[in-house]
């Protein structure tokens, strides 16, 4: 069986984003070995970076492995032995993909700005589960708010804001002031009035 146009057409996404991932997984990893080497030989820095910063580069290189790999497993399409073929997974998709793209991208920049500027650009790594505690934290607040409503809750106006706004209202006019007190008393034209 022939695959329709969308999976064609996914599966040619699929295999250019593939195409794109190892040909930059390659050129940024090269480039920062060679920015590093060059600022190792004119300004006596050392080539590889010390500790921490170390472990960083090669944990988050590994886990750019295990995403590609990952990508290739889930992006590819297949065939089944009936000769049908088994549609990919958008790698352009949201959730999950869109995360681990950010994740790859992420730590490119950090490769290639820790070694263009410094060991501290590994802080931009933090934005990933920031951004994650960020989102958790605005689907769990409603929860949050009815435990806790006194720090998660809805703000009520303070008495000062109450005086404010109660301020800012019109004064009443003659007409109006009239209709009130008639309607105090329990006047009957005023009651027809209000029905209609």
């Amino acid at each position: 069986m022939q695959a329709n146009a969308s999976s064609k057409r996914i599966s040619a996404a699929n295999k250019a984003a593939l195409r794109n991932l190892a040909r930059n997984l390659y050129l940024i990893n090269a480039l920062a070995l060679g920015v590093r080497w060059v600022k190792s030989n004119v300004y006596g820095r050392p080539f590889l970076p010390s500790g921490f910063v170390l472990f960083l580069q090669v944990a988050t290189f590994v886990a750019t492995i295990a995403v590609w790999r990952w990508f290739i497993a889930i992006g590819t399409p297949h065939t089944d032995a009936k000769g049908n073929v088994k549609v990919a997974e958008d790698l352009a998709g949201g959730g999950v993909i869109e995360l681990a793209w950010d994740m790859i991208y992420l730590t490119w920049i950090c490769t290639l700005g820790s070694a263009l500027i410094a060991p501290w650009f590994w802080y931009l790594f933090l934005l990933i589960p920031a951004f994650g505690a960020w989102k958790i934290y605005g689907v769990a607040k409603p929860f949050l708010g009815m435990f806790l409503p006194g720090i998660f809750g809805p703000k009520g106006p303070k008495p000062a804001a109450q005086e404010q706004a109660q301020a800012a209202q019109p004064a009443e006019s003659k007409k109006q002031a009239k209709l009130r007190a008639r309607m105090e008393r329990g006047d009957k034209r005023v009651q027809q009035v209000q029905r209609r």
